[in-house]
């Protein structure tokens, strides 16, 4: 293979990387707890109590044994999982009663019986003693207010309103199941047209069509529903601009075995340039006249000839077969609803399991919510996980641009956790247009997600638009066909994200692994970079552009001699962590004046716990990343109980952190390495994607003389945190919560003094590492090659 085809490594930790975690001493209590009014707080809370248990007993009179729920308003200083712990404390009597969070400082409890509310008063009235523990008054201190349950309700129905009833997941499928039993009896006895649609296990959603005022007033009070909505309908359009102009039409090659990408969209026309690439099977929904194939046609005329109708070696895809999943009708003629919508996905997901990329160009025009997760994108976080694939998703177009308003934040759908969701940038810039080259796209919605989730994930080439002096829309499109066979042109999202799936699946069919998204999704990251004409400060750009501009699918496989891309794969569980103390960074990277040198690029993608009713917390787990250098190992003092691991390492100092850096270079936006530098503090956010791109000439002069003056030791370290939700989840079920993750990591000598790859490979051998070289499949080593 030619030099510059070196391919990335996979490596693994060896036995005595795997570590044990330490407990932590006692701290004092925080400066919140105010002890004296302890007494007062108690008293308070079991009035409301008392309330709760009087509907409790009436309920009962009537066979009704759905539990209550009461709503805790939580001391925004007691947030953290410590203090949660305490609140958890209060309430769980043998079994989780905190059975799910409300935007960020609202704690849902569930109150089954008399019984296990006399338990929970006991406790509470406890604060009044004066041996009462420090865990009550802290847990009793961190709620500032408490009150019975009422349903969100966000909707003024009239007959032709189809509702999207949420109810409850009490975390136990018996008491879930008396839930249904009597909602669906409810629904009977008022003769309400509904219907259980399925969005994910976990969640508990009805449609009801056609309601009446009288009976929606009812409906108000049924016990056990979480919220009332207007079931959300989906619409799509596209004026697509025509061209005649050619191109050649591509052929399979015999021989090839060509990955197969699901498009989940309007249907794709049989065109010469698409039909002999279209899949022998196909899905739809809808018959053919109410059906209209534009849409999907220009999303599958992309992801087949995007880089030949730009004219730009964007992906380097060399071909897929398209699976056809029609499952969006025309609107014009017929409409569609979420659960339909989810549904339809679902279906044909499940329905086709070797296919394993799908692309998903339609959404919502909804903004996501602050906090909570749509229940669109919990279902899709769903159908990846148990069908073991990976969704390409468009991030959604706003038109603001049209009256000088800002972007509006990303759709609904659009804030799928497991999805890799995709912006748009403009491809180039003529007289009229907004956004200049190489920078967001003026229709291109913008994150973050629900608490703080970097989304989209990742920008490509989907156009720009601008006003004319009589503040007409005008196009600068991308091109594609239409169902006539004609080169069309058109904007959007829609048409950025399938240029990723190309990449996904071109990945993915030179990969001589089994399919892994975690992986797919973390060297698609890896690989991006924000273009050179992006010159705005690192909080824009996460914003605007996720992580950036992927490279095309050689780039992203093949490493240079001055450079190695290194692929740690691994599942972290509770109780445990990773310490390697000789990490092989390459001791030849020091300058002429004794100090280490060069740029790393970290990349970690985990495929976090999820748990749909914990509202912001709905990322259950975390993992955090160190790697630096540090001065010697020692030995430590095991009789120590708090003490598990024998050796550890002195003078730590991760390189990753951005304390290490001058100012001057966490805000410079003009200098080359802009482009690549990524200095973002992920604190304790439990972000399920992180990257860190970092120069070591940047550390200040002081940290640069205490971290980086050779000689030095290299570390990595990665640990997990699970949310207090979980841990008590995990441990009434006796289990222990783990996670799977990716981490990639780039070495890279800036000075190209001498060859890095062979270096850390033989630094890999003489630390005894299990490594290998990523495998690719031998068509393509032949066409590569060739």
């Amino acid at each position: 293979m030619a030099e510059e085809n070196l391919p990335i490594k996979f490596f693994q930790k060896r036995q005595k990387d795997e570590r044990d975690t330490e407990g932590g001493g006692g701290g004092k209590p925080p400066q919140w707890i105010d002890a004296s009014s302890v007494g007062e707080k108690s008293i308070y809370i079991r009035q409301v109590l008392d309330n709760v248990s009087h509907s409790l007993a009436e309920k009962v009179k009537r066979n009704n044994y759905i539990p209550s729920v009461v709503k805790l308003k939580v001391n925004s200083d007691a947030l953290a999982k410590t203090y949660r712990r305490e609140i958890g404390n209060l309430f769980n009597v043998g079994k989780l009663n905190t059975i799910g969070v409300s935007g960020e400082d609202e704690v849902l409890i569930k109150i089954d019986n008399q019984e296990d509310l006399q338990k929970m008063t006991e406790k509470i009235a406890n604060a009044g003693n004066k041996y009462s523990s420090q865990s009550t008054i802290t847990g009793i201190c961190a709620i500032t207010n408490i009150e019975e349950f009422k349903p969100q309700v966000n909707v003024e129905p009239h007959e032709s309103t189809i509702l999207k009833v949420k109810l409850f997941n009490y975390g136990d499928s018996s008491l879930n199941s008396v839930l249904t039993k009597e909602f669906e009896k409810y629904c009977k006895k008022y003769q309400l047209d509904f219907k259980n649609v399925p969005y994910s296990g976990e969640l508990n959603i009805y449609r009801i069509n056609g309601i009446t005022t009288d009976a929606f007033n009812e409906l108000k009070d049924f016990d056990g529903i979480q919220l009332i909505a207007e079931m959300p309908t989906y619409d799509i359009t596209l004026d697509e601009l025509t061209e005649d102009i050619t191109i050649p039409i591509k052929q399979p090659k015999a021989g090839i075995n060509y990955p197969v990408v699901g498009v989940l969209d309007t249907g794709i026309a049989s065109i010469p340039h698409l039909q002999p690439w279209l899949h022998n099977e196909n899905i739809t929904y809808y018959p053919d006249d109410d059906v209209d194939k534009s849409h999907g046609t220009f999303v599958a005329g992309v992801l087949l000839y995007g880089d030949e109708l730009e004219g730009k070696e964007y992906t380097g895809f060399e071909g897929c077969k398209l699976l056809e999943a029609i499952v969006m009708p025309d609107t014009k003629k017929q409409q569609i609803t979420e659960d339909e919508l989810v549904q339809q996905i679902w279906d044909a997901v499940s329905r086709n399991n070797d296919v394993k990329v799908w692309n998903l160009s339609l959404g919502t025009n909804r903004e996501v919510d602050l906090y909570e997760f749509s229940d669109f994108a919990k279902a899709l976080d769903e159908i990846q996980e148990q069908n073991n694939v990976l969704i390409c998703k468009s991030v959604g177009n706003c038109t603001n641009f049209k009256l000088n308003a800002p972007v509006s934040r990303i759709a609904k759908s659009a804030d799928t956790v497991r999805g890799l969701v995709v912006g748009s940038l403009a491809h180039d810039k003529n007289a009229t247009d907004i956004a200049d080259k190489h920078n967001p796209s003026p229709f291109s919605r913008i994150g973050r997600g629900p608490s703080h989730l970097i989304k989209p994930d990742v920008v490509h080439i989907g156009g720009n638009v601008g006003l004319d002096v009589s503040n007409n829309v005008v196009l600068n499109p991308v091109k594609s066909f239409s169902p006539n066979g004609q080169i069309a042109k058109q904007v959007g999202t829609s048409f950025s994200t399938p240029r990723i799936a190309a990449i996904a699946s071109g990945l993915d069919a030179m990969l001589n692994e089994s399919f892994n998204p975690t992986l797919l999704k973390a060297l698609i990251i890896h690989s991006a970079k924000y273009p050179e004409e992006m010159k705005m400060p690192i909080v824009e750009k996460i914003k605007y552009a996720g992580f950036g501009l992927p490279s095309n699918i050689k780039d992203i496989l093949f490493n240079e001699p001055n450079e190695i891309t290194l692929i740690l794969q691994d599942t972290l569980e509770k109780g445990h962590f990773i310490d390697i103390l000789d990490f092989p960074f390459p001791q030849s990277m020091v300058d002429e004046d004794g100090y280490f040198y060069g740029e790393m690029t970290v990349t970690l993608v985990t495929s976090p716990i999820l748990e749909v009713s914990q509202g912001a917390e709905y990322c259950q787990s975390n993992i955090d990343v160190m790697i630096g250098s540090y001065d010697e190992k020692v030995e430590r003092d095991m009789s120590n109980p708090l003490i598990k691991n024998p050796i550890g390492a002195g003078g730590r100092q991760n390189i990753l952190a951005m304390t290490n850096y001058s100012s001057r270079a966490k805000k410079d936006i003009e200098m080359p390495f802009a482009a690549e530098r990524m200095l973002v503090t992920y604190g304790d956010k439990f972000q399920p994607v992180k990257k860190w791109s970092v120069n070591l000439d940047e550390f200040t002069e002081g940290n640069k003389e205490k971290y980086l003056k050779a000689p030095k030791n290299w570390y990595l370290k990665v640990e997990g945190l699970y949310r207090h939700f979980m841990e008590e989840k995990c441990e009434l079920e006796d289990r222990t919560p783990s996670q799977d993750f990716c981490l990639i990591i780039t070495i890279k000598d800036t000075k190209k003094k001498g060859n890095i790859y062979n270096e850390v490979t033989q630094l890999l051998d003489n630390f005894s590492f299990i490594h290998s070289n990523v495998k690719i499949k031998e068509e393509v080593r032949i066409r590569l090659n060739g």
